[in-house]
């Protein structure tokens, strides 16, 4: 099978399934099978990664559901009132003054709509007074019928891969599952409402960040179908017009975007919509003004710890040509079966790989290629020898960041075409490396930790008593078993 067709089977298993229950089933079964409509839309975009490599499946079914505009009319006027009415917590919807009916922004299940509400409680001090605010809502219907067509998908992969060899090397019942616990993370909005939150708190509170402005959540308002956060007027990064019109000067602000995108993500492990290219923004509030603008109708991704250190360490490594400490960051998250002389050949193949890739980006050898080349002969090896799920994690985040890398690129070229853009991505990595083994980095983890030091602490004695009580036990079966 040639790679064009590698993800031909998911499609066809569909297809042919839908297809035989509406050709067979009574007009009532016909009515309950649902036409894979919105499921199909996001494998065909994704279909491209999902046909090389299908262990990306996760990265690019979110770069999909992120970007596929809504299939159906969005809801208004009066059917929007009552999407409202159901999805806001119960005697809330009271608390709506206004809500345009054009949409800012459309999702496949999902949209988002400027509006005003009267708070009974803020942490300002404004109860009582109209506040404006972004209001995004998960469609009930479309996250309905996502649900059917998963529910179809995985029964048709589950068929399928009982009389077909080569559904079954694809894994595709596995894929539909994977695809199923991305689509319900990411139209999780409460969830979405506690990541927001969260990073406000890390980048206001704890690192002070003045470049960016996350809004506030307002939690009154927020359940599993609808998320309320204060709104902060802006302006797209892209529309230079607009930026000078409000005395922004772009140029400085490209610059400031590319630093803080990499800084957060790499630094804070925190992949945010709302730094990439497509829905960068800059808030002309006065108190805020010329910031960043994360809103939390933006999907965000965290990091895992091991993910985010070998992100920077072995972008590191490649910088520096030494293939053999990416090599070994590499085995630290995973190895291979420990078989006689196999694992020694893994090694050899694990560096080489490392070595091609590191000769590319050694000395002058950067001149001709891009920060997304950088991510994407990072995530070249965890994908060519996924020894663990680690590795197949950290091959997924490394595609997120080429892609968002590239647009980032094309972006700053068409409107600071002097800014080098590799030259900061650069500046930031080397950083953040170093951070890792200073004084300073071991500061700013015990900081990271002390988030939990509250719930933790309390635990000590506990722990501590435990832990005697089980040295003890050693103790006494020791003395009353000598021989062992």
């Amino acid at each position: 099978m040639t790679d064009a067709g590698r993800s031909e089977p998911i499609h066809r298993v569909m297809r042919s399934f839908t297809a035989g229950m509406r050709a067979h089933g009574a007009t009532s079964l016909s009515q309950r099978a649902p036409l894979l409509q919105n499921l199909s839309g996001v494998l065909s975009m994704a279909s491209g990664v999902l046909e090389q490599h299908p262990a990306l499946s996760e990265t690019a079914v979110r770069v999909a559901l992120a970007e596929l505009d809504t299939l159906k009319t969005p809801l208004k006027g009066a059917a929007l009132r009552q999407a409202l009415v159901t999805a806001l917590p119960p005697g809330r919807a009271a608390a709506l003054i206004e809500v345009e009916d054009e949409p800012e922004r459309c999702g496949i299940a999902e949209q988002t709509h400027r509006a005003s509400v009267r708070l009974n409680e803020t942490s300002l001090g404004t109860a009582g007074l109209p506040v404006s605010a972004r209001l995004t809502l998960i469609r009930a219907d479309t996250r309905k019928e996502l649900a059917q067509d998963l529910d179809v998908a995985g029964a048709a992969a589950r068929l399928a891969e009982r009389f077909s060899r080569e559904v079954r090397a694809q894994n595709v019942g596995a894929l539909i599952a994977r695809l199923g616990d991305t689509v319900n993370a990411m139209l999780d909005l409460r969830q979405r409402a506690a990541d927001q939150s969260f990073l406000r708190y890390r980048l206001h509170e704890v690192n002070n960040d003045v470049r960016v402005v996350v809004p506030e959540v307002l939690w009154d308002l927020c359940s599993d179908t609808a998320l309320v956060t204060r709104s902060v007027r802006s302006v797209p990064l892209s529309d230079v017009a607009a930026l000078r019109a409000h005395g922004i000067e772009p140029v400085d602000l490209i610059a400031t975007w590319i630093e803080a995108f990499f800084e957060i993500a790499l630094g804070e492990g925190v992949y945010h919509a709302g730094l990439e290219a497509a829905g960068a923004a800059v808030s002309i509030e006065p108190d805020t003004f010329g910031r960043l603008v994360l809103d939390g109708d933006s999907p965000l991704t965290f990091f895992a710890a091991h993910e985010r250190s070998f992100l920077v360490t072995g972008s590191d490594a490649l910088l520096r040509g030494d293939h053999k400490a990416a090599a070994r960051e590499h085995m630290r998250h995973g190895t291979p079966g420990k078989h006689e002389g196999h694992e020694t050949q893994q090694t050899v193949r694990v560096e080489a790989t490392y070595r091609r890739e590191a000769e590319r980006f050694a000395g002058d050898a950067h001149r001709h290629r891009t920060v997304s080349d950088l991510f994407t002969a990072l995530g070249k090896g965890p994908l060519e020898h996924a020894f663990a799920d680690a590795h197949t994690g950290i091959a997924s985040r490394a595609a997120l960041l080429a892609r968002s890398a590239q647009s980032i690129e094309e972006m700053a070229q068409r409107i600071a075409p002097d800014i080098d853009v590799w030259k900061i991505a650069r500046r930031v990595i080397v950083r953040l490396a170093l951070d890792q083994f200073s004084s300073h980095g071991v500061m700013a983890q015990v900081v990271k930790e002390a988030v939990h030091w509250p719930h933790a602490l309390p635990r000590v004695p506990n722990l501590l008593s435990d832990w005697v009580a089980r040295q003890n036990r050693r103790g006494v079966r020791a003395r009353s078993d000598p021989i062992r």
